[in-house]
């Protein structure tokens, strides 16, 4: 029961980080999530999770890279290879080299083979990290797509070095040529291991379709499961599991092109499930991290070789060392198009700056320094293990923060053009509204309208507005005043019975009261009280029931009417707030709609379904059209209309399942 409640927690908390971002932008969700697993320590729980450093690999970083090589860009990774091999090979390579032999020199109390170790856990950079802070400093997308294809690949090349370093620690025994024979051999093996089964996993799931078995649920399951079979398959095998992982999520990225309903079906449902398996594990990651720094902390304070200040230092010192290799080898390093983009070597400075900061350690640098083993082969306990997870967190907090705090300011601009896309995104869509505001009739009126209202929504989203009725609030008081004009027009021209106006006008007054606190309304409220009290009774008993409830919807119909010329008037010159406008105008028109669309008839709710079902069809196509025209006319970039369109896929299906 405790270990449901702590997982039942943690979930919890990777949500409540979610929200945090949300009210503090400035700080990435990684940080939220390491404070929020500090905080779970100090929480009165009676479970402690200790995870075994085997199923740690298996749970994490098993389908945190088959999902790397399932999304990895074919076309970008090609066109970037050199770069992209040059910083995931050579560089890590190098960092592990210099660093081992640079950690052993400065702590003397970790031998040279955990030196070595560390330095491998800190080579691979994570850009999942750096990618939760892409919405705030807008990384440009060249630089991205290095990050990502470097991640992708170095993720594999570190993770096999620090297996070779922890394996040397713990056995006592390493010989650099059998090592690096090993190397090449259990690489190949883990590759060519990944492609076979993929390639096995392929046929298995092409006899269960002749079978007739096209049910997405057991399809998803196998897909989920595929990651973590690979990967114990390799280790039982004596091949690398990191790098079979990593070659069948790059086979499975080529199993989507099929003009095939179910699997295109599979695809959608495969890309909501794998987004939230990998955020709750990568935030899994990180609140891990910060339950396990306290009593890190406790222990490395408790110790009598290292003070306090030392120790954080240390880590700060450890930062800049491999932040200041990774900013040398790319200095020296022929980046694409710098010949032409960069013709100033301060330019060149600054893009080298910008890709090292850039390269967060994050999932990977604590998956493999939480996985050392607590016991060496002899029985003893693994040499300063507490330090070197210390060090490892200090690292990806400091280069968390330095990404965090430091990038914006040498990215002021580079951005702007991938937020003038949020505008173009903004633009079709009002052309969307536009064109289906001109398909309104009597019998669709009202579903035109519930479907505008959430294209206005999505509109308000892009635009980053908190709240819709924080903008509308002035316009909604303007259209009570409209009513109350009407109604006081109405009276004087005798137009309605006086106690249906006068009751419709105490309660509009009561409305802009509360609204506006205006005390002129606030005296009408008390004469309109009192002449209803005099008058009330006698006129009301002129009326029947239903001529009253007749009477009631007839004058609110005529004010309905009224608002809604006065919205249209108003449509042309509302600059920024013609959403809210719009908004607004077609809520008076549903409104309209219900009072005049007969419920009583047993059809009305189905033709009123039936046109909503269409409506939405039209506004995807119209959309998609718009998206194309945007596209070819230059205003689209392809990666932005890629984009798009697999939202409207997705809206498709949402659609398609709800009309089932």
């Amino acid at each position: 029961m405790e270990i449901f409640e702590f997982i039942l927690l943690m979930l919890a908390a990777i949500a409540l980080s979610n929200l945090l971002n949300r009210f503090i932008p400035s700080v990435s969700v990684p940080i939220i999530q390491i404070a929020l697993g500090v905080g779970i320590t100090y929480l009165p729980l009676h479970f402690e999770l200790r995870l075994n450093p085997e199923l740690f690999l298996l749970l994490f970083i098993a389908p945190l890279l088959f999902n790397d090589g399932r999304h990895s860009d074919k076309e970008a990774l090609w066109s970037l290879k050199k770069p992209i091999l040059l910083l995931a090979l050579g560089l890590v390579f190098m960092t592990v080299a210099i660093l081992g032999f640079f950690l052993n020199w400065l702590l003397p109390v970790i031998p040279l083979a955990a030196s070595f170790a560390l330095a491998a856990a800190l080579a691979p950079t994570d850009a999942i990290a750096v990618g939760a802070l892409e919405e705030k400093i807008q990384i440009p997308h060249q630089t991205m797509k290095i990050l990502e294809g470097e991640s992708l690949i170095n993720d594999a090349s570190g993770l096999v070095s620090f297996q070779f370093a922890a394996a040397a620690m713990v056995t006592g025994a390493f010989s650099l040529r059998s090592a690096s024979l090993s190397f090449v051999g259990i690489s190949i093996g883990g590759i060519v291991l990944g492609l076979l089964l993929t390639l096995v996993k392929y046929v298995f799931v092409k006899w269960l379709r002749r079978l007739g078995m096209e049910n997405v649920t057991l399809h998803m399951l196998i897909e989920v499961l595929t990651p973590f079979a690979v990967f114990l398959a390799a280790e039982e095998l004596g091949v690398n599991g990191i790098l079979a992982a990593v070659s069948a999520g790059i086979a499975h990225s080529f199993g989507y092109k099929k003009l095939d309903p179910e699997v295109a079906r599979l695809n959608i449902v495969s890309k909501s499930t794998w987004s939230v398996i990998i955020y709750v594990l990568n935030g899994l990651v990180f609140l891990l991290l910060g339950t396990q720094l306290p009593e890190i902390i406790r222990t490395i304070w408790s110790s009598s070789s290292l003070g306090h200040v030392q120790v954080f230092t240390y880590t700060l010192v450890l930062t800049l060392a491999v932040l200041s290799l990774r900013f040398i080898w790319i200095l020296f390093m022929k980046l694409p198009g710098s010949s032409e983009q960069m013709p100033v070597r301060g330019h060149k400075i600054k893009n080298a700056l910008i890709l090292s900061l850039s390269g967060v350690r994050g999932t990977i640098t604590l998956a493999s320094t939480l996985s050392l083993p607590f016991l060496l082969d002899n029985g003893n306990p693994f040499p300063e293990r507490d330090l070197i997870i210390f060090l490892a967190a200090g690292v990806i907090l400091w280069t968390l923060l330095a990404a965090n705090y430091l990038l914006p300011l040498l990215i002021k601009n580079e951005g702007e053009s991938e937020n003038d896309e949020s505008h173009i995104e903004i633009e079709i869509l009002r052309n969307v509204v536009i064109a289906l505001s001109e398909q309104t009739t009597d019998e669709n009126r009202a579903a035109i309208s519930k479907i505008i209202s959430t294209y206005n929504s999505r509109i308000r989203k892009l635009k980053k507005e908190e709240t819709a009725d924080r903008f509308q609030r002035p316009i909604i008081i303007q259209t009570l005043k409209w009513q109350r004009e009407n109604t006081l027009q109405a009276i004087q021209n005798k137009e309605v019975n006086p106690f249906i106006a006068y009751r419709y006008l105490h309660r509009l007054n009561r409305t802009l009261y509360r609204f506006t606190k205006d005390e002129q309304y606030r005296t009408d409220l008390m004469a309109l009280r009192q002449w209803m009290e005099v008058s009330g009774i006698l006129q009301q008993a002129r009326l029947t029931f239903q001529e009253r409830h007749a009477a009631v919807d007839a004058f609110q119909i005529r004010n309905i009417h009224y608002v809604i010329v006065q919205l249209k008037n108003m449509l042309p010159t509302a600059g920024a707030e013609i959403e809210d406008v719009s908004s607004l105008l077609l809520r008076y028109e549903g409104m309209l709609g219900r009072y005049t669309r007969n419920e009583s008839e047993p059809s009305a709710k189905e033709d009123f379904d039936t046109a909503l079902d269409e409506l939405a069809r039209v506004g995807i196509q119209l959309e998609r059209d718009q998206i194309q025209h945007m596209f070819e006319s230059g205003k689209l970039s392809r990666a932005g209309m890629k984009g798009m369109k697999s939202n409207l896929l997705l809206m498709e299906h949402d659609l398609r399942e709800l009309t089932l």
